[in-house]
């Protein structure tokens, strides 16, 4: 009799532990603010979208690029002519 109800005392921990768990995780979510930036794909810098240049790649994958990357890409280009 003991053995069941520390057992059925341990799955009710468990399963608090688990939904304090998923809590958190729910918490955690993207602001606003995070939802419209994107990271560049080359420098890694986190900017607001309508500043970066977007390329698809493939089917799929899409590209990001910022002004000073998409510059000094430009500046290596016309400096190899």
């Amino acid at each position: 009799m003991t053995i069941s109800i520390l057992a059925a005392v341990f799955l009710l921990l468990i399963l608090g532990i688990a939904l304090l768990g998923f809590k958190a995780i729910i918490k955690q979510g993207r602001s606003p603010e995070d939802l419209n930036k994107e990271r560049c794909s080359i420098c890694r810098a986190q900017y607001p979208r309508g500043q970066l240049i977007e390329r698809q790649v493939g089917d799929y994958r899409l590209l990001y690029f910022c002004p000073s990357c998409i510059g000094s890409l430009y500046s290596d280009l016309t400096s190899k002519n």
